[in-house]
């Protein structure tokens, strides 16, 4: 790619086109003390060759030519050695030529003031490009101080620069800058302010950033959620929800963890209900995956609700899935608090058959209670029997042994 630089840059090193004398000397601005050249006629004719070459795409031929100069006047030699830079960095995979022979020229500090400014401009940004951001940072206020100009773009690099650095404290007066100078918002200066508000951990104000953003930038979907994340990590779980929910009814959500996000909001501001609402449309729509994690997450929602046989229901979908022992266990006392006694009855019987049994004793406790109000003492007994063996079901299994023989007796019912 050809740098755009160059016609101008050959034009005014031949002469061609006499640019107005420097402004007076009294100026504090150096890049106006500087004085127009003119390269030597030797030189001017090797460098006009080079300048036909490149016009027409033959930049081997171009750079060719140029690098069998041998300039002998300091002038000639930084015009020479910024040509081959501007060469160069039109070249891909040739940066690090470019940064050799524009340094070269800067460092002589005898080019024009606009030649040297632009020279300095292209060799700041190529560091840029090049992720050596200190040496970067240094070259652009090198250009500042030169052309005493405040340009949006170098601010915005700089704030770059820094960020890259982790000097986030740094980067947001860079960045405000670079807003300032902006005729038109440009989404990159505030995300790169948002950004070093959030790696600082200050989350407050980079939700305050984001919201300026969603004013800003409407068409910008995922600024929505953004914005409710940057509220969920200041704790403001109100404003969290109310700006998820706003972009789930305008169809925002464009991921599974933003559904997630959503369901999540909801019931960290008491609404279970409506995050299983939520959770139960995703995982219908195959939005996000019906796995062990996600039905079991639905089911302890609904039973948050209070919604108990739904809550049960979904324990039941877990289980299958997983054949483990605490989502069935979960579902049969569930069961029973519902009075579904004999699918309690079921949903233990497949505990005790299921992996990972930890909770023998309490699962027994509650058997005997969906046998007791089902009538079947028998079963009830020898479940309660069961959960004397546990030490933490000991003292209530004897209790209810007497209690469920007293009963049986009055029924006439053989234990």
């Amino acid at each position: 790619m050809k740098s755009k630089l160059l016609p101008a840059l050959v034009v005014a090193a031949l002469g061609v086109a006499a640019l107005p004398q420097a402004q007076a000397a009294e100026e504090k601005c150096p890049i106006d003390k500087r004085q127009t050249k003119v390269m030597s006629e030797r030189v001017g004719k090797k460098v006009q060759r080079a300048f036909e070459f490149y016009s027409t795409d033959q930049m081997d031929e171009a750079l060719r030519v140029m690098l069998e100069i041998n300039p002998k006047q300091a002038f000639d030699k930084a015009y020479v050695n910024r040509f081959i830079g501007n060469i160069y960095a039109g070249i891909e995979g040739k940066t690090s030529e470019a940064l050799k022979y524009l340094q070269l020229a800067v460092d002589a500090d005898v080019l024009g003031g606009t030649d040297h400014s632009q020279a300095m401009r292209l060799l700041a940004d190529l560091r840029m490009q090049e992720k050596q951001y200190k040496p970067a940072l240094a070259d652009y206020e090198k250009w500042m101080a030169f052309t005493c100009k405040e340009d949006k773009n170098v601010y915005l690099r700089m704030g770059q620069a820094q960020y890259e650095l982790k000097q986030y404290n740094k980067v947001i007066p860079l960045a405000d800058k670079a807003i300032a100078l902006e005729s038109k918002p440009n989404k990159n200066a505030y995300v790169l302010k948002m950004g070093s508000y959030y790696e600082s951990k200050q989350y407050p104000k980079a939700a305050k950033v984001v919201e300026t953003m969603v004013e800003l930038f409407p068409e910008e979907s995922k600024l929505w959620v953004q914005l409710a994340q940057m509220y969920l990590l200041s704790e403001d779980y109100k404003k969290a929800l109310y700006t998820m929910d706003v972009a789930y009814r305008q169809d925002l959500l464009e991921k599974p963890s933003h559904y997630k996000m959503l369901a999540q909001l909801y019931a960290q501001n008491e609404v279970p209900y409506q995050s299983a609402k939520i959770q139960e449309m995703y995982l219908n729509k195959g939005i996000v995956e019906k796995d062990e994690t996600s039905l079991s997450m639905l089911a302890n929602t609904y039973h948050q609700a209070k919604e108990v046989k739904t809550a049960a229901k979904y324990y039941g979908e877990a289980a299958k899935l997983s054949n483990k022992a605490k989502h069935y266990s979960k579902q049969a006392a569930l069961l029973l608090e519902a009075q579904e006694y004999k699918a309690a009855q079921a949903a233990g019987k497949n505990a005790l058959k299921a992996d990972g049994l930890t909770n023998k004793g309490q699962l027994q406790m509650v058997l005997a209670q969906a046998y007791f109000y089902d009538g079947k003492y028998k079963q009830a007994y020898a479940a309660c029997e069961a959960a004397t063996k546990d030490k933490k079901t000991a003292k209530a299994a004897k209790s209810w042994l007497s209690y469920i023989k007293d009963t049986a007796a009055r029924k006439k019912v053989r234990i």
